[in-house]
C-alpha cells in the first residue's frame, strides 16, 4: 500500500533531494508533499527512470500515450514497446489517425524539414522558406549546405534534378541516365546522347513485341504494322500496304537515298535462288548480278550513256560483246507458238582482234517447226571482195552468220542498186520520186522545140502558131540537167541562150484556129527577172565546141526549173538577141525528176 499523499510535507525546491518522491500537482490541489507546476518549471532539468524498463506517459486507460524504452531509449507513440528509434502506432479512434507526423510552422519564411543522416551523409525532406514545393535534399557537410535531389509541387509535377523554379512537366529527370532493370537486363534512357538502349550490346530493344500493337515513330515518319504473320513498315505512309512502303512528300522528287562514305554504294535484292545488285561506283551506276562495276552488269555513266557488256559506255547505247564465241550482240524475240526474232550481230574473226570482215546484220526469223529459223538478213558487208564491194548494204536470204551469204540485192555507197531479180508493179502507179531522161533534136532555124519529142517541127515558128511544139507535164517535177551536143560547124558562130517556158493555156477568140494560146514571142534578150512572158528559167552556153557534150545542171540555171502537173512546157535555143538566122543541128538531152503524189 502506498504512502498517503497527505502525510508528505510540502518542500520548497531548494530543499528537494534526489531520493524524494513527490506528487506533481497544480497549485489548487489539497494534497501535501507536492511540487507545483510553477516549482517544477523552475527546477526541472530532466526525468530519470528508476528501473531499466524506462517510463511511460499514458492516459488512464493505458491505450494511448508516450513511452521510452529502458534498453535502447526507443520512443513509442501509442506503443509501450517501441521497436525502432521512433515507433508510431495509429489510433483508429482519432479522426486523422495518430499515425501521422506533422511538422509545421506559422511563418512561411521559415524552413521546415525532416532529416536522416549518418556521419558521412545527410538527407532531408523539406519545405523551403517562401516556397510551396516539397524537396528531397542531401548534404555532405553536416547540413550546412544542401543539394536538391528531387522536387514535387502542389500540381503533382515531379522532377529529379536540382531546379528550384516552376515545374512545367509531370515528370522530369535532369542530369545523368535513367535505368530500368530486372535481374539481369536493363533499359537505359541516356539524355546526353538522346538515346534509349539496352544494357547489353547483344540485347534487342523491343517495342510492342508481345503486345503486337502498331508502332509509330514521328508524325508519318515510321509506321510499323505489327502483324504476327505479315508485318509491314511504312515510311512517310500511315498504313503500309507492302512489306516496305515508302511515300515521299508532295514535290519531294527523291524518295529514297542509299549513301556511303566511300566511292561505292550498293543495295541488293535476294531471292531464294539469286542475288542482284543496284549501286554506284566511281561516278557510274550499275544493275546486275555483280556487286561492283562489271561488264556483266548494265552501266550508266554521268553523261547518261548506257553500257551493256562494257563498263565504259561511249555512246547513248553502247553494246559490246567481248567473248571469243559471242557473235550476237542483241537478241529480241517474242514467245509462244510463233517466234519473231530480231538479231543484230557484229562478226569478227575467232579469237578477237580487228582483222576480220566485221560485218553487221539485222536478221529476221520465224517459227517453222523449230525456233530460230533465219529467213532474211539485211546489213553491211565490210571489205568483202569475195562477195561484194566495200561497205555494200545487202539483202541476204536465210541469214548470214559467217558462211557465204546468198546476196540477192546490194546497194553500194555510190547509190547503185543491184537486184538479182526484176522490179515489177501490178495495177496502178507507184507513188514517190523517179528520174526520166528525154532526147530531142533541133534542126534548121526552128528554135522552139518540145523537151521529149525526138524531132522538132519542120516549120520554123513554134511560139504561138499551130505548129507550136510543147509537152504536157504529167506530174510535178523539175528539170535537173540539160546536156547539149552538136557536130554542126555553123553552130560555132555565136553563144547560145537556153530558155524554159511553162504556161497554162488560155482561150483567146482573137487567136486563129489551131493556134496554142499562152505562149508569147520572147524578148530579144534575157529578161531582168523570172518568170516573164512564160519563161521560168534560162542559162547560157558561152562556148560551143563540136563533138563535146555541154552540160548545165539545175544550179547553173537562173530562175526556176520546177513545174506543176498539167502545164505546157517548151524549150527555146537561140542566140543572145533571141533569134537564130542560121540553120543548125543540135541534140538536147533533158533529165527530169518527177514526183508522183
Amino acid at each position: 500500500m502506498g504512502i498517503p499523499l497527505s502525510s508528505l510535507p510540502e518542500k520548497q525546491n531548494i530543499n528537494v533531494a534526489s531520493s524524494d518522491i513527490f506528487l506533481i500537482s497544480n497549485s489548487n490541489s489539497t494534497q501535501n508533499n507536492k511540487i507545483t507546476r510553477d516549482e517544477l518549471s523552475q527546477s526541472f532539468t530532466g526525468f530519470t527512470a528508476q528501473t531499466i524498463d524506462g517510463f511511460t506517459i499514458f492516459e488512464s486507460a493505458g491505450a494511448v500515450g508516450l513511452s521510452v524504452s529502458g534498453s535502447n531509449g526507443f520512443v513509442g507513440i501509442n506503443d509501450r514497446t517501441p521497436f525502432v528509434s521512433l515507433d508510431v502506432m495509429d489510433n483508429l479512434a482519432a479522426t486523422n489517425g495518430s499515425g501521422q507526423i506533422r511538422l509545421s510552422t506559422l511563418n512561411s519564411g521559415r524552413k521546415i524539414a525532416f532529416s536522416i543522416s549518418d556521419p558521412n551523409v545527410y538527407y532531408e525532406i523539406s519545405k523551403k522558406p517562401d516556397d510551396r514545393k516539397l524537396y528531397i535534399e542531401s548534404s555532405i557537410n553536416g547540413g550546412s549546405t544542401f543539394t536538391n535531389l528531387a522536387v514535387i509541387d502542389q500540381s503533382g509535377n515531379f522532377a529529379i534534378h536540382g531546379a528550384t523554379g516552376a515545374l512545367t512537366d509531370k515528370f522530369l529527370v535532369s542530369g545523368d541516365s535513367i535505368q530500368f532493370q530486372n535481374s539481369g537486363n536493363a533499359i537505359y534512357f541516356d539524355p546526353y546522347n538522346t538515346e534509349i538502349k539496352t544494357s547489353a550490346a547483344d540485347e534487342a530493344l523491343l517495342l510492342n513485341y508481345n503486345n503486337i500493337g502498331d508502332v509509330m515513330v514521328g508524325y508519318k515518319g515510321i509506321y510499323v504494322d505489327n502483324n504476327l504473320t505479315t508485318p509491314k513498315i511504312g515510311i512517310g505512309h500511315a498504313i503500309p500496304a507492302y512489306t516496305l512502303h515508302v511515300s515521299g512528300a508532295a514535290g519531294a522528287g527523291e524518295i529514297v537515298r542509299f549513301q556511303s562514305a566511300t566511292t561505292r554504294s550498293v543495295s541488293s535484292y535476294k531471292s531464294s535462288t539469286a542475288t542482284y545488285y543496284v549501286g554506284t561506283e566511281s561516278n557510274k551506276g550499275f544493275l546486275g548480278s555483280v556487286s561492283t562495276l562489271s561488264d556483266k552488269n548494265i552501266i550508266v555513266n554521268g553523261d547518261g550513256f548506257l553500257g551493256v557488256g562494257t563498263t565504259n559506255p561511249l555512246y547513248k547505247l553502247d553494246v559490246l560483246v567481248t567473248g571469243t564465241t559471242d557473235y550476237t550482240a542483241a537478241h529480241i524475240e517474242t514467245t509462244g507458238a510463233k517466234i519473231c526474232e530480231v538479231v543484230i550481230g557484229s562478226n569478227k574473226v575467232l579469237g578477237g582482234g580487228d582483222t576480220g570482215p566485221r560485218n553487221s546484220f539485222l536478221t529476221f526469223s520465224r517459227y517453222d517447226g523449230s525456233t530460230d529459223v533465219n529467213k532474211w538478213s539485211i546489213g553491211n558487208l565490210y571489205v568483202d571482195p569475195t562477195f561484194y564491194g566495200n561497205d555494200d548494204f545487202v539483202f541476204v536470204v536465210n541469214g548470214y552468220f559467217g558462211a557465204s551469204p546468198n546476196v540477192v540485192a546490194s546497194l553500194s555507197k555510190n547509190g547503185n542498186l543491184d537486184i538479182d531479180g526484176s522490179y515489177t508493179t501490178n495495177g496502178g502507179y507507184s507513188k514517190g520520186k523517179f528520174i526520166q531522161t528525154y532526147q530531142t533534136r533541133v534542126t534548121g532555124t526552128n528554135i522552139y522545140f518540145s523537151p521529149i519529142v525526138p524531132d522538132s517541127d519542120s516549120i520554123p515558128s513554134g511560139n504561138n502558131s499551130d505548129h507550136a511544139p510543147f509537152t504536157i507535164t504529167p506530174y510535178d517535177g523539175s528539170i535537173e540537167r540539160i546536156a547539149l551536143f552538136t557536130s554542126d560547124q555553123n553552130a560555132l558562130s555565136a553563144d547560145y541562150r537556153f530558155e524554159i517556158s511553162v504556161i497554162t493555156p488560155t482561150y483567146n477568140p482573137a487567136v486563129p484556129t489551131k493556134f496554142v494560146t499562152g505562149f508569147f514571142v520572147s524578148p530579144p534578150s534575157d529578161p531582168v527577172s523570172y518568170p516573164v512572158s512564160g519563161i521560168i528559167g534560162a542559162t547560157y552556153f558561152n562556148t560551143i565546141n563540136p563533138n563535146i557534150i555541154q552540160i548545165k545542171n539545175k544550179s547553173n540555171i537562173s530562175g526556176s526549173t520546177a513545174f506543176s502537173s498539167g502545164r505546157l512546157i517548151q524549150y527555146r535555143l537561140c542566140e543572145g538577141n533571141g533569134t537564130k538566122p542560121d540553120s543548125v543541128d543540135f541534140t538536147i538531152i533533158s533529165t527530169i525528176a518527177y514526183t508522183i503524189n
